[in-house]
Protein backbone atom coordinates (compact mmCIF):
# COMPACT_ATOMS: atom_id res chain seq x y z
CA UNK A 1 0.00 0.00 0.00
CA UNK A 2 1.13 3.73 -0.51
CA UNK A 3 0.81 6.54 1.48
CA UNK A 4 -0.38 10.04 -0.87
CA UNK A 5 -2.09 12.14 1.66
CA UNK A 6 -2.05 11.20 5.01
CA UNK A 7 -5.80 12.20 5.60
CA UNK A 8 -7.15 10.73 3.08
CA UNK A 9 -7.97 7.03 2.05
CA UNK A 10 -8.63 5.93 -1.64
CA UNK A 11 -9.67 2.55 -2.76
CA UNK A 12 -10.01 0.56 -5.78
CA UNK A 13 -13.08 -1.32 -5.92
CA UNK A 14 -11.98 -2.24 -9.34
CA UNK A 15 -12.69 -1.43 -13.29
CA UNK A 16 -14.05 2.28 -12.44
CA UNK A 17 -15.44 2.41 -8.99
CA UNK A 18 -13.61 4.00 -6.31
CA UNK A 19 -13.95 4.78 -2.87
CA UNK A 20 -13.11 7.65 -1.26
CA UNK A 21 -12.32 8.80 2.84
CA UNK A 22 -12.47 12.12 3.62
CA UNK A 23 -9.63 13.88 6.30
CA UNK A 24 -13.21 14.59 7.83
CA UNK A 25 -14.24 10.92 7.82
CA UNK A 26 -17.02 11.36 4.58
CA UNK A 27 -17.18 8.49 2.57
CA UNK A 28 -17.39 8.83 -1.42
CA UNK A 29 -18.38 6.84 -4.23
CA UNK A 30 -16.94 7.50 -7.89
CA UNK A 31 -19.42 5.28 -9.94
CA UNK A 32 -21.57 3.09 -8.62
CA UNK A 33 -20.97 -0.36 -10.11
CA UNK A 34 -20.23 -2.74 -7.39
CA UNK A 35 -22.42 -5.96 -6.93
CA UNK A 36 -22.49 -6.86 -10.57
CA UNK A 37 -18.79 -5.99 -11.03
CA UNK A 38 -16.53 -8.66 -11.31
CA UNK A 39 -13.36 -7.25 -9.96
CA UNK A 40 -14.79 -5.70 -6.54
CA UNK A 41 -13.79 -7.66 -3.65
CA UNK A 42 -17.03 -9.83 -1.80
CA UNK A 43 -16.28 -8.12 1.15
CA UNK A 44 -16.37 -4.31 -0.30
CA UNK A 45 -19.99 -5.54 -1.56
CA UNK A 46 -21.50 -5.20 2.25
CA UNK A 47 -19.13 -2.86 3.67
CA UNK A 48 -20.36 -0.47 1.72
CA UNK A 49 -23.87 -0.97 3.01
CA UNK A 50 -22.72 -1.26 6.81
CA UNK A 51 -20.06 1.53 6.70
CA UNK A 52 -22.59 4.05 4.52
CA UNK A 53 -22.02 6.68 2.09
CA UNK A 54 -22.14 9.54 2.12
CA UNK A 55 -22.01 10.44 -1.61
CA UNK A 56 -21.71 9.20 -5.31
CA UNK A 57 -20.43 10.83 -7.69
CA UNK A 58 -21.28 9.49 -11.51
CA UNK A 59 -19.29 9.83 -14.44
CA UNK A 60 -21.13 8.53 -17.02
CA UNK A 61 -24.40 6.03 -18.01
CA UNK A 62 -22.74 3.05 -19.01
CA UNK A 63 -24.17 0.31 -16.82
CA UNK A 64 -19.74 -0.25 -15.93
CA UNK A 65 -20.85 2.72 -13.94
CA UNK A 66 -24.06 3.21 -12.54
CA UNK A 67 -25.41 -0.56 -13.07
CA UNK A 68 -25.56 -0.77 -8.89
CA UNK A 69 -26.51 3.09 -8.75
CA UNK A 70 -30.34 2.60 -7.51
CA UNK A 71 -29.45 -0.35 -5.01
CA UNK A 72 -26.71 1.39 -3.43
CA UNK A 73 -28.58 4.79 -3.03
CA UNK A 74 -31.44 3.22 -1.68
CA UNK A 75 -29.67 1.25 0.72
CA UNK A 76 -27.10 3.80 2.18
CA UNK A 77 -29.49 6.94 1.83
CA UNK A 78 -26.22 8.52 -0.34
CA UNK A 79 -26.78 11.94 -2.05
CA UNK A 80 -26.45 11.17 -5.93
CA UNK A 81 -24.27 14.03 -7.75
CA UNK A 82 -23.94 13.85 -11.53
CA UNK A 83 -24.61 15.84 -14.98
CA UNK A 84 -28.19 17.22 -15.07
CA UNK A 85 -29.35 15.29 -17.44
CA UNK A 86 -28.53 11.89 -15.47
CA UNK A 87 -30.32 13.03 -12.63
CA UNK A 88 -33.37 13.66 -14.05
CA UNK A 89 -33.43 10.02 -15.16
CA UNK A 90 -32.26 8.80 -11.09
CA UNK A 91 -35.29 10.88 -10.37
CA UNK A 92 -37.59 9.25 -12.67
CA UNK A 93 -36.26 6.00 -10.76
CA UNK A 94 -37.68 6.85 -7.62
CA UNK A 95 -34.53 8.56 -5.77
CA UNK A 96 -35.73 11.65 -3.94
CA UNK A 97 -35.16 15.00 -5.36
CA UNK A 98 -33.59 16.34 -2.39
CA UNK A 99 -31.29 13.48 -2.24
CA UNK A 100 -29.93 14.46 -5.97
CA UNK A 101 -27.66 17.39 -7.11
CA UNK A 102 -27.54 18.04 -10.96
CA UNK A 103 -24.88 19.97 -11.97
CA UNK A 104 -23.00 20.87 -15.75
CA UNK A 105 -19.23 20.98 -17.06
CA UNK A 106 -17.59 23.87 -15.12
CA UNK A 107 -19.65 23.78 -12.36
CA UNK A 108 -18.68 23.42 -8.80
CA UNK A 109 -20.60 22.49 -5.81
CA UNK A 110 -19.64 21.02 -2.34
CA UNK A 111 -20.85 17.89 -0.94
CA UNK A 112 -19.40 15.97 1.63
CA UNK A 113 -17.31 18.67 2.68
CA UNK A 114 -15.47 18.17 -0.52
CA UNK A 115 -15.60 20.91 -3.77
CA UNK A 116 -16.29 19.03 -6.78
CA UNK A 117 -15.76 20.73 -10.10
CA UNK A 118 -17.20 18.82 -12.94
CA UNK A 119 -14.84 18.40 -15.56
CA UNK A 120 -15.26 17.58 -19.56
CA UNK A 121 -14.24 14.12 -21.14
CA UNK A 122 -14.01 12.29 -24.63
CA UNK A 123 -16.32 9.25 -24.10
CA UNK A 124 -20.23 8.66 -24.85
CA UNK A 125 -23.03 8.43 -22.29
CA UNK A 126 -25.96 5.75 -22.42
CA UNK A 127 -27.32 3.69 -20.81
CA UNK A 128 -29.90 0.00 -21.27
CA UNK A 129 -33.13 0.48 -20.02
CA UNK A 130 -35.56 -2.31 -20.35
CA UNK A 131 -34.19 -3.21 -23.99
CA UNK A 132 -33.93 0.70 -24.67
CA UNK A 133 -30.96 2.62 -25.26
CA UNK A 134 -31.38 5.87 -23.39
CA UNK A 135 -29.35 9.01 -23.82
CA UNK A 136 -27.57 10.26 -20.37
CA UNK A 137 -26.60 12.87 -20.86
CA UNK A 138 -22.77 13.51 -21.66
CA UNK A 139 -19.63 11.79 -20.10
CA UNK A 140 -17.41 13.80 -17.50
CA UNK A 141 -14.88 14.30 -15.12
CA UNK A 142 -14.29 15.54 -11.64
CA UNK A 143 -12.04 17.48 -10.03
CA UNK A 144 -12.20 16.58 -5.88
CA UNK A 145 -10.91 19.72 -3.52
CA UNK A 146 -10.47 18.62 -0.08
CA UNK A 147 -10.88 20.13 2.98
CA UNK A 148 -7.01 20.10 3.51
CA UNK A 149 -6.05 21.58 0.27
CA UNK A 150 -5.50 17.58 -1.46
CA UNK A 151 -6.86 17.64 -4.73
CA UNK A 152 -7.92 14.20 -6.83
CA UNK A 153 -8.64 14.35 -10.41
CA UNK A 154 -10.62 11.55 -11.78
CA UNK A 155 -11.16 11.65 -15.37
CA UNK A 156 -13.66 9.69 -16.10
CA UNK A 157 -13.64 7.29 -18.67
CA UNK A 158 -11.71 9.56 -21.98
CA UNK A 159 -9.12 9.65 -24.28
CA UNK A 160 -6.77 12.40 -24.15
CA UNK A 161 -7.65 15.91 -24.73
CA UNK A 162 -5.83 19.12 -24.37
CA UNK A 163 -8.51 20.30 -21.92
CA UNK A 164 -6.36 18.60 -19.46
CA UNK A 165 -3.27 21.05 -19.58
CA UNK A 166 -6.11 23.43 -18.44
CA UNK A 167 -7.40 21.07 -15.76
CA UNK A 168 -3.70 20.70 -14.59
CA UNK A 169 -2.68 25.07 -15.01
CA UNK A 170 -6.23 25.57 -12.67
CA UNK A 171 -6.40 22.99 -10.53
CA UNK A 172 -3.24 21.44 -9.78
CA UNK A 173 -4.22 18.16 -8.91
CA UNK A 174 -1.98 16.58 -6.63
CA UNK A 175 -3.57 12.81 -7.65
CA UNK A 176 -4.68 11.73 -11.15
CA UNK A 177 -7.44 8.72 -11.50
CA UNK A 178 -6.92 7.72 -15.55
CA UNK A 179 -8.34 4.99 -17.52
CA UNK A 180 -5.41 2.93 -19.50
CA UNK A 181 -7.69 -0.19 -20.67
CA UNK A 182 -7.45 1.08 -23.89
CA UNK A 183 -10.40 -0.43 -26.86
CA UNK A 184 -12.93 2.29 -25.12
CA UNK A 185 -10.74 4.70 -22.90
CA UNK A 186 -7.14 5.40 -23.80
CA UNK A 187 -4.35 3.37 -22.92
CA UNK A 188 -1.36 3.40 -21.64
CA UNK A 189 0.37 5.57 -24.24
CA UNK A 190 -2.83 8.05 -24.39
CA UNK A 191 -2.60 8.04 -20.56
CA UNK A 192 1.13 8.94 -20.38
CA UNK A 193 0.58 12.09 -22.53
CA UNK A 194 -2.49 12.90 -20.50
CA UNK A 195 -0.20 12.54 -16.82
CA UNK A 196 2.39 14.91 -19.31
CA UNK A 197 -0.22 17.54 -19.74
CA UNK A 198 -2.17 17.88 -15.77
CA UNK A 199 1.19 17.51 -14.42
CA UNK A 200 0.39 15.51 -11.22
CA UNK A 201 2.43 13.83 -8.37
CA UNK A 202 1.08 10.91 -8.75
CA UNK A 203 -1.49 8.76 -10.91
CA UNK A 204 -4.01 5.87 -10.09
CA UNK A 205 -4.43 3.68 -13.43
CA UNK A 206 -7.56 1.82 -13.66
CA UNK A 207 -10.67 0.88 -16.12
CA UNK A 208 -7.84 -2.48 -16.85
CA UNK A 209 -8.09 -5.86 -16.56
CA UNK A 210 -11.85 -6.51 -16.26
CA UNK A 211 -12.20 -7.83 -19.44
CA UNK A 212 -9.48 -8.86 -21.92
CA UNK A 213 -10.44 -6.44 -24.39
CA UNK A 214 -8.89 -4.04 -21.48
CA UNK A 215 -5.64 -4.90 -21.82
CA UNK A 216 -3.61 -1.87 -20.41
CA UNK A 217 -1.02 -2.64 -18.06
CA UNK A 218 0.52 0.01 -15.22
CA UNK A 219 3.87 -1.08 -16.07
CA UNK A 220 3.05 -0.29 -20.13
CA UNK A 221 1.91 3.17 -18.43
CA UNK A 222 5.26 3.74 -16.66
CA UNK A 223 7.13 2.76 -20.02
CA UNK A 224 5.29 5.21 -21.86
CA UNK A 225 6.02 8.20 -18.99
CA UNK A 226 9.42 7.31 -18.66
CA UNK A 227 9.38 7.90 -23.05
CA UNK A 228 8.06 11.26 -22.55
CA UNK A 229 10.60 12.31 -20.24
CA UNK A 230 7.24 12.94 -17.27
CA UNK A 231 8.50 12.06 -13.71
CA UNK A 232 4.64 10.64 -11.82
CA UNK A 233 4.27 8.10 -9.39
CA UNK A 234 2.07 5.70 -10.85
CA UNK A 235 0.45 4.30 -7.77
CA UNK A 236 -0.73 0.53 -9.16
CA UNK A 237 -3.68 -0.75 -6.41
CA UNK A 238 -4.85 -3.87 -6.41
CA UNK A 239 -8.90 -4.28 -6.41
CA UNK A 240 -10.12 -3.58 -2.59
CA UNK A 241 -6.81 -2.18 -2.19
CA UNK A 242 -6.22 1.49 -0.37
CA UNK A 243 -4.03 3.82 0.01
CA UNK A 244 -3.33 4.20 3.27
Amino acid sequence: MASIDRDTTISWLGHGTFHLVTPEGKRILIDAWVDTNPACPPEWKQRLRDEGVDAIFITHGHFDHIADLLALANDTGATIAGQFDITGWIAAQGIAEDRLIGFNKGGTIEIAGVRATMTNAVHSSTFNHNGVLIPMGTEAGYVLRMANGFTIYHTGDTAVSADMQIIGDLYQPDLVILPIGDHFTMGPRQAAYALKLIRPRHAIPEHYATFPLLHGTPEALREHLQGFGVAVGVIALAPGESTC
